[in-house]
């Protein structure tokens, strides 16, 4: 299995309708196959792909957003993790975390303080991560409101109790 890393602005046509498949195929609720067999991202363009190959095959495969978040008034950088999947194929192999330890370790290296994302335990405590109760988003409606089924791992700070704001749209 070949771990690789790619900038999205280097995603080539090739690449980007192997990602297509392998997202629809994974998101299959609602509507989120039909967005994902057109795009590549869900709300946003992410800055960074990590992807593990077999040969020519993609197996799996990680977002990685450069967000901010606002606690206390301060800015912190954070990796915002989205899209994670699996194809059916290479599931129970741990893909999802020797990925994650790459993303770690690359926006570790970038500079960031937390990795955010929106999962379940039984998927992501294996790799650091804590479910969180205080991450808020903006809503337009209602102002911030507290975001559901967040998970945070520090990365180069400790995770604070207060409030924290996520910057921009979630991912």
């Amino acid at each position: 299995m070949q771990i690789q890393y790619l900038p999205d602005s280097e995603v080539t046509h090739i690449i980007d309708q192997k990602l297509r498949l392998l997202l629809s195929a994974s998101f299959l609720n609602n509507q989120d196959s039909e967005h994902f067999a057109q795009h590549r991202y869900y709300k946003e363009m992410p800055q960074h792909r990590f992807m593990a190959w077999e040969g020519d095959e993609l197996a799996a495969h990680i977002a990685v957003h450069e967000k901010q978040v606002s606690i206390d008034g301060i800015e912190y950088s954070i990796a915002g993790i989205a899209e994670v999947c699996v194809n059916q194929a290479f599931r129970g192999q741990g893909l999802v975390k020797q990925l994650l330890k790459e993303v770690h370790q690359h926006r570790l290296a970038a500079g960031d303080d937390f990795a955010l994302l929106f999962g379940e335990a039984e998927i992501y405590s294996s790799s650091g991560y804590e479910t969180t109760t205080n991450v808020l988003m903006l809503n337009p409606e209602n102002g911030w409101v507290l975001a559901g089924k967040t998970m945070a791992k520090a990365l180069n700070n400790t995770w604070p109790s207060g409030d924290v704001k996520l910057i921009g749209l979630p991912f």
